[in-house]
């Protein structure tokens, strides 16, 4: 019985103190609350975000509100290239910030979270494993839009020049320029329709994925065409003399366009503006393998730089004072939201590996138990070999007019004290070895057993928790099973003839 105490309170307090560990580990970095902002079920530029927090936090329950920002990018080390989500915080945030020193590993590595506004990163310890990242050095993320822009830049140079794409359009577009004009007061005029039919032409083109200098020429066209005014009458647009052959001749440059040149100035551009930031790592926080983290925090602006957000953010940030009792929280802050907002909690985020653990826990009581059932029985087994033992002596209590209750209660009482005694001594041994984990663990790593790899789950030592509650829970169970492990035997034995008992006396 001690033993199957002993193995349910080491085992609980452990996944317990796992639990609490990850889930610590989790809610230092992340919101608890998530708001977003979808109209037409579409993420949408936050760019009011300072007064959606001033809102949000006036909502009881709620601890503060700050700027959400995150993304995925390419981390570059010693020429090696890394896919990366970082994740962007609001250092002017005073309580955002001391959550996140909480998870400095000072001890371990050094180093600090005051990122500051500079070019500075705090990494995960996962990531500074993975990669051989210390304090101090120097990481670079590139931008992910750099990433878009050299795709979109790659399908450009396969296209053919706009000219050459377009042709018939084009020589279509010319005819109808000189066709269509009419000379009125001196000025160029086209009817509506027939310039309508040319500018949308030429503006469907400028929008396609073409290089910048064919847009260019385009939008040229097309500020000519857009030019003028309209006549009296007001069906006709009257352009400035010379305006026809003007478009003509942006027609006739790009004609003259060589695909090769233009291909490597796009090229060119494309140099200047894919440029990684260079970033200090100054920290290195905790983090572990069994739940989704960002490989880094940087400062706000220089992840919306990163990502072009020119001072916007993706998503409004919350954490409430009690994160474990959230959706009443959750509830008020959907009521205060205006439309279009939307929110998810931090259970909801990880809903996958809240449930996991919960299940886990409950087959760790269930398979556990069998134990202590076990235990029950064996102790079952005993009581009932007393009770053949001692029938001699149930005869003499029976014939002394000792009731079937007496009976019962002596040998009960015996099951009874058995239970006590040792519940008493498993809750003992359990919170013996529960204190001295670590030592223990340490020794049966020097014999070459690791119950509990670092390298598994990223945390040092074996973390774990005590409940009073359940360890009362384990012990009480025990307690009544060895009672009525005790009680059966000992009702049969109150059932046998005294006559019986005594007639081998």
């Amino acid at each position: 019985m001690a033993v199957g105490v002993l193995v349910l309170i080491v085992v609980l307090a452990v996944m317990a103190g796992f639990e609490r560990e990850v889930k610590k580990r989790l809610l230092g970095f992340s919101p608890h609350v998530e708001l977003q902002y979808l109209p037409g079920g579409q993420p949408f530029l936050i760019e009011n975000w300072t007064e959606i927090t001033e809102l949000v936090e006036k909502v009881d329950g709620v601890e503060e509100a700050y700027a959400q920002l995150r993304d995925f990018t390419v981390l570059e080390m010693e020429g090696q290239f890394y896919p990366v989500e970082y994740r962007a915080i609001d250092t002017g945030n005073k309580r955002q910030m001391a959550a996140l020193e909480d998870l400095i590993m000072k001890e371990k590595y050094g180093g600090n979270a005051d990122l500051g506004l500079d070019e500075k990163a705090v990494v995960a310890e996962t990531t500074a494993k993975q990669f051989g990242i210390s304090v101090g050095d120097t990481i670079k993320l590139h931008s992910p839009r750099n990433l878009e822009e050299l795709a979109r830049s790659r399908d450009i140079t396969d296209r053919d020049l706009v000219a050459v794409e377009f042709g018939e359009m084009f020589a279509q577009l010319r005819k109808d320029l000189r066709s269509k004009m009419t000379v009125e007061a001196t000025q160029e005029g086209f009817d509506f329709p027939d310039l309508e039919k040319i500018y949308y032409a030429i503006d469907g083109v400028q929008r396609e994925n073409i290089r910048p200098s064919e847009r260019e020429i385009l939008n040229g066209i097309l500020e000519i065409l857009n030019s003028g005014v309209e006549n009296e009458a007001g069906n006709r647009r009257l352009l400035r003399p010379g305006s026809v052959e003007k478009v003509l001749d942006r027609f006739d440059l790009l004609a003259e366009m060589d695909r090769e040149k233009e291909n490597w100035r796009l090229m060119e551009t494309l140099r200047e503006v894919v440029l990684p930031k260079d970033l200090e790592v100054i920290g290195i926080f905790e983090a572990t393998k069994h739940i989704v983290h960002p490989n880094a925090f940087v400062p706000l602006p220089t992840g919306q730089e990163l990502k072009n957000l020119e001072g916007g953010v993706e998503a409004i940030g919350v954490r409430v004072d009690d994160p474990y009792q959230v959706e009443p929280v959750a509830a008020r802050l959907e009521a205060a939201l205006p439309e279009f907002w939307t929110l998810s909690t931090w259970k909801d985020q990880n809903r996958g590996w809240v449930d996991l653990i919960a299940r886990e826990r409950m087959m760790m009581y269930f398979a556990l138990s069998f134990i202590v059932l076990v235990s029950a029985f064996c102790i079952g087994a005993v009581m009932f070999t007393v009770t053949i033992q001692k029938k001699q002596e149930i005869g003499v209590m029976k014939a002394l007019g000792a009731v079937p209750f007496q009976v019962v209660r002596v040998f009960t009482y015996q099951g009874m004290i058995i239970g006590f005694l040792g519940s008493l001594l498993g809750v003992g041994l359990g919170l013996l070895v529960v204190r001295f984990r670590d030592p223990i663990h340490e020794g049966l790593k020097w014999v070459g057993f690791d119950p509990f790899p670092a390298d598994f789950h990223d945390i040092d030592g074996i973390p774990a928790h005590v409940n009073p509650v359940e360890i009362c829970a384990i012990a009480g169970g025990a307690f009544i099973l060895c009672s009525l492990a005790a009680w059966l035997p000992a009702l049969k034995a109150s059932r046998t003839d005294a006559a019986r008992c005594l007639r081998s006396f």
